[in-house]
């Protein structure tokens, strides 16, 4: 068991270090939300029938 948690040690480490990082989640969910938002209005401005 202690070789198993030796071996994914540093793959964890890895990881926390970036969730422990405020401005690159910061950063993340606002590029995230910025192509959600940006995608979805796209998608329902081609959805909107032409007018007459």
């Amino acid at each position: 068991m202690s070789e198993k948690n030796a071996h994914e040690s540093p793959e964890a480490a890895k990881w926390q270090k970036i969730f422990d990082n405020i401005w690159l989640l910061f950063l993340l969910s606002l590029a995230i939300s910025t192509v959600v938002y940006n995608v979805w209005g796209i998608v329902d401005l081609l959805n909107v029938p032409p007018a007459p």
